[in-house]
């Protein structure tokens, strides 16, 4: 992942936001504090954020474990449409 400050940021505002948006890529801009460590943000992809927040949900109500957990336990012919054939 990329760094950038906010000054260089702003140089090249418009092709990370095109890069992130088209190709999905991520930028860390960091954020200079007075005291203790360095701070920043991860610009991402709108569509990168909506998969973690779908997945923080999954994680958050138990449908994430119950799903790995099938997935596990899955065996060869469980999702065979027998009808079809």
């Amino acid at each position: 992942m990329e760094t950038y400050t906010p000054t260089n940021l702003r140089k090249n505002l418009f092709e990370i936001l095109s890069q992130v948006s088209e190709e999905n890529k991520s930028y860390e801009i960091t954020l200079k504090q007075p005291s203790g460590p360095n701070k920043g943000v991860i610009m991402i992809s709108k569509e990168r954020y909506e998969q973690l927040e779908e997945l923080d949900f999954l994680e958050k109500t138990g449908t994430l474990d119950m799903v790995l957990e099938r997935m596990a336990k899955e065996k060869p012919d469980d999702f065979t449409d027998s009808d079809a054939y």
